[in-house]
């Protein structure tokens, strides 16, 4: 958590968080020089007019809870994330509690910017210990994985739950 918001960098220029409060994109880019959102809840979404006076470029990518992202919305997510990087805006990607959906797209989105698969879900995990995908977002990220960045060899579910599951494994 960064500063009281619901929110972890895992890179400098991309954080992975939970819910918004009304009212705090302007807060959003003051404090964390948040440049760009986007929300992954098909359950409720940030007012995107509040985001447009705060100067936040934003995306609604509406996802039920669990859900896998469907695979255009994923696309759609990189090109915004590029398209933010391009103009040197940092992203803040969502969801409500900042576990799964927004995970996902900040996966897709780490392995764009040059890190392999893995190597992008070890770095989230270890910086925000609540990221854990559902089987059916693993799914979702490595047919993505599959289509985009097949110079990338996509983890096996058993890889990926080692990582994305530590915490549920028994400590000895």
């Amino acid at each position: 958590m960064a500063g009281g918001w619901n929110l972890s960098w895992v890179t400098p220029q991309l954080a992975v968080g939970g819910a918004l409060p009304r009212g705090g994109a302007a807060a959003l880019a003051a404090e964390h020089g948040v440049g760009a959102v986007i929300d992954v809840r098909a359950e409720t979404c940030d007012d995107a007019h509040e985001m447009t006076l705060a100067g936040l470029r934003f995306l609604h990518l509406p996802t039920e809870d669990h859900a896998a992202v469907d695979q255009p919305m994923l696309d759609d997510g990189v090109r915004f994330a590029r398209l933010a990087a391009a103009e040197g805006r940092r992203l803040l990607i969502h969801c409500e509690h900042g576990i799964g959906r927004s995970a996902t797209v900040a996966l897709c989105v780490m392995v764009d910017r040059g890190f392999q698969p893995l190597e992008a879900l070890a770095r989230a995990k270890n910086v925000r210990a609540l990221v854990s995908p559902s089987p059916a977002q693993y799914e979702a990220w490595t047919a993505w994985l599959g289509r985009c960045a097949p110079q990338t060899e996509a983890p096996s579910f058993d890889a990926f739950k080692a990582i994305a599951y530590a915490h549920l494994q028994p400590t000895g």
